[in-house]
């Protein structure tokens, strides 16, 4: 009886050593298999030919073939329970890795400026389709200036400063490239992504001390611990304040888009030369432009002639007179110098 119970006691320490053996078999699956195999293999042979007294042959092997398949059934599902843990580990990390180190997966704050210069015949009727198209599609004038007259036969011209939605640009874009001829045209972009990030953060830091010094305030029973803690409080909602300021105005600049647009009212437009236009091609251009610009320019000079004719002949009459006197003085004086000699 003794003999037996020492046997379960060595048979029930084996299995124990099993399990923490199958429990670290995650680290090393190939190698932690063939060792428990064979280490379970020879143990159970020793349990075996001590119990050979008190046991069957058939109840001996049953136990064994018994044991060794709930023993390897555990150890198999530790082992895969730590290698799921490591894959999923691994995935994680590398997953990480790549939201992390990808910019692309990080939303980008990009502020977009448009430079465009346009000519047009027809002014009046340009200028409110730019400003009604504008507002249809959500953006605003900032600002706008005009100068030139058509009474006074001056050619009109509008700088206007436009807040376009970023994603409605190509609307005006469009209507641009249509409605009018366009003669100079840009655009730039700034990326703020990293100063935004880093305001967040800072903003964050500040609401969080912010809450820390509200929490010591509440505990203070001292006068002069609450006026130090009131004077920190205050510089950090000022510094709260500011971010959120900033951060807003760097929202604005990111969601509308800012259109520098200069408009210039004209009776003939310029050709603009592409790459596609030929050697004679553009030759013939600049020469027809040369002549508009000398004809514009006799034509400014006899409208200024005509319209100053009331100063001019007043002023023509006034230097007729001083010529006539100067002349007569001269004469005078000439007579004058005759009859002295003629005396003499």
């Amino acid at each position: 009886m003794k003999r037996k119970l020492s046997v379960i006691v060595l048979t029930a320490a084996l299995n124990t050593a099993l399990i923490l053996n199958g429990c670290g078999a995650g680290s090393d699956k190939s190698s932690q298999n063939s060792s428990m195999d064979s280490g379970y293999d020879t143990s159970m042979n020793h349990a075996a030919d001590d119990s050979a007294y008190e046991m069957s042959a058939e109840q001996e092997s049953g136990s064994s073939q018994s044991n060794k398949a709930e023993m390897k059934e555990i150890a198999a599902e530790d082992m895969d329970i730590a290698d799921m843990d490591a894959g999923e580990g691994a995935d994680s990390a590398s997953l990480n890795g790549i939201v992390e180190n990808n910019p692309k997966n990080q939303t980008q704050k990009l502020i977009y400026t448009y430079n465009y210069s346009v000519e047009t015949k027809e002014f009046d009727a340009f200028y409110e389709k730019i400003s009604k198209k504008t507002s249809q599609i959500g953006g605003y004038v900032e600002s706008s200036e005009t100068n030139g007259s058509v009474s006074d036969g001056i050619n009109r011209y509008a700088s206007l400063t436009l807040r376009i939605p970023a994603d409605k640009m190509e609307q005006i874009i469009s209507l641009l490239n249509s409605d009018s001829n366009i003669t100079y045209q840009s655009r730039s972009s700034e990326n703020v992504t990293l100063r935004y990030i880093d305001m967040e953060s800072h903003l964050k830091a500040l609401r969080t001390e912010q809450e820390t010094l509200l929490q010591l305030m509440e505990k203070a029973d001292k006068l002069k611990d609450v006026i130090a803690l009131q004077s920190q409080l205050t510089q950090i909602r000022y510094e709260i304040e500011s971010y959120e300021s900033q951060l807003r105005s760097y929202d604005n600049l990111v969601d509308y888009s800012t259109l520098h647009l200069e408009i210039s009212e004209v009776e003939r437009t310029t050709n603009v030369a592409s790459t596609k236009t030929s050697f004679f091609e553009e030759a013939g251009n600049r020469l027809s432009d040369t002549v508009y610009g000398m004809g514009q320019w006799l034509r400014s000079a006899a409208i200024w002639l005509i319209s100053s004719i009331p100063v001019l002949i007043p002023v023509a009459a006034i230097i007729a007179g001083v010529m006539v006197f100067m002349k007569k003085k001269k004469k005078q004086k000439q007579s004058q110098d005759e009859n002295q000699e003629t005396n003499s």
